[in-house]
């Protein structure tokens, strides 16, 4: 038997901490292992369920549907899922103005397996994001006639801009239209129309989730509206875009909405009301299964001093100029 002294049990130390510290990087060692196991799995199974690009598609087209004249890029960059599940990507937010897209800002998305998912903006922010507002035509409720939200000296600020400039304009009309009606009624003149605001039973078959007004204006805040039509493949990248709204395009545009909003409806409510703020689809979507697309305004783009002739048009009310840039068109009978 070994006898015990000082450095007996200075080797017995030596071995023992030698032994719990090769143990110690073993176990991490197989946890990193593990982890990067799992890491790699997790992005590979993001990526064949196509994970970013689904929420991409879908966060882009509430975009659109949600804000006039705004839309998603094309093209996204995205992050690696994080260890709890997260997926972060983003995207630049685009406006036409003419026939040029001007890039305004960005949308990021943080997509989370448990907590809620965001959707945010930058440069400019969400309320910036808003500039148009559209005023019904008429109480659903009463039937009674209301006036339209116009910003002041609109008419007089197109008329001062030099022919060189192309411009972006938004009104709303003074009575409910079909969206075929009033396209045709805006067919004589060299602009394009982008986005149409959609009534769909706001008051009569549910009450919307925010409104502004008085006894002469109401402004429903919740409102989609309809624009170019898009769809996307099996691997939800888009596999084509409408990019305005008229004659030729309008039933394509339609039933690619109507389309659009099915899929979505297969969804968690949660999806696209929480975290894509698509409040009352459900009903948006039988009011339009059943009657049609109505509208009450648009969003159109054009030379400034073709805007400046609708001035003349007596259904419209409620005018607001949007952005102005710098000559970039192309006349319709030119295409």
């Amino acid at each position: 038997m070994t006898e015990w002294n000082k450095d007996l049990e200075k080797r017995i130390l030596r071995k023992s901490r030698f032994t719990l510290t090769f143990r110690m990087l073993r176990i991490l060692f197989f946890v990193f292992l593990i982890y990067c196991g799992y890491m790699f799995s997790i992005n590979i199974i993001t990526d064949k369920l196509n994970i970013a690009e689904e929420n991409a598609y879908y966060s882009k087209l509430a975009l659109e549907w949600t804000v006039p004249n705004v839309r998603g890029d094309f093209d996204f960059e995205e992050e690696n899922m994080t260890f709890f599940g997260t997926k972060k990507f983003s995207y630049n937010l685009i406006k036409k103005v003419g026939h040029d897209d001007k890039v305004i800002g960005q949308a990021t998305v943080t997509k989370r397996l448990i907590n809620l998912s965001t959707i945010t903006f930058s440069n400019p922010g969400r309320k910036q994001l808003n500039d148009f507002s559209f005023s019904l035509p008429v109480d659903p409720r009463t039937e009674r006639n209301l006036e339209g939200n116009a910003s002041p000296n609109v008419w007089e600020t197109l008329a001062k801009l030099p022919e060189g400039t192309v411009g972006e304009l938004a009104f709303s009309t003074t009575s409910f239209m079909e969206s075929k009606q009033l396209i045709d009624s805006l067919g004589k003149y060299d602009i394009n129309i982008l986005w149409m605001p959609l009534y769909t039973g706001e008051f009569v078959d549910y009450d919307p989730s925010g409104w502004t007004g008085n006894d002469n204006l109401i402004m429903v805040s919740d409102l989609i509206g309809l624009t170019g039509g898009n769809e996307h493949d099996k691997n939800y990248h888009e596999s084509f875009r409408i990019n305005r709204l008229d004659e030729d395009t309008l039933t394509e545009s339609e039933q690619s909405m109507v389309k659009n909003m099915e899929e979505l409806l297969n969804k968690s409510n949660s999806y696209y009301e929480q975290f894509l703020g698509l409040g009352h689809l459900e009903q948006k979507y039988q009011y339009l299964k059943k009657k049609g697309f109505t509208v009450y305004g648009a969003v159109v783009t054009g030379p400034v001093k073709e805007l400046l002739k609708l001035q003349d048009v007596s259904f419209i009310q409620g005018e607001q100029l949007g952005e102005v840039e710098l000559w970039n068109w192309q006349s319709k009978d030119k295409e």
